[in-house]
């Protein structure tokens, strides 16, 4: 279930992403930071409404474990996961109304297809 979750919601992240690191990363073809692409997800999920807060705390939780488990200390995950999530907070704000809509349809649909 929280597979597609976090696919899904990267993938959404990306696309809000405009950090100038992120962006260079992204472009030279290595995977974004996780902790970073999981402040963007929880924010963007955040604003649109698409998932309760108790499943956003829950893929929290794993991806910090999985970040964990190649090396990331859970100090470096919440310093990146804030920074990125306060970022994207604000990009977010800035959306047209238009953008908003597709943006939060997109994910609103994942959700919906998700597994219960």
């Amino acid at each position: 279930m929280f597979k597609q979750a976090r696919i899904a919601l990267t993938t959404v992240a990306l696309t809000l992403a405009s950090s100038a690191a992120l962006a260079q990363q992204t472009m030279q073809g290595q995977m974004p930071n996780l902790a970073a692409v999981s402040g963007q997800m929880h924010a963007a999920a955040e604003y649109c409404g698409a998932y309760t807060a108790a499943q956003l705390e829950q893929m929290k939780q794993q991806q910090k474990t999985a970040t964990s488990a190649q090396g990331m200390s859970a100090a470096d995950f919440d310093a990146a996961f804030s920074k990125s999530y306060s970022q994207a907070k604000v990009q977010l704000g800035t959306l047209s109304a238009a953008d908003k809509e597709k943006t939060c349809a997109q994910l609103k649909a994942m959700a919906a297809a998700q597994p219960r």
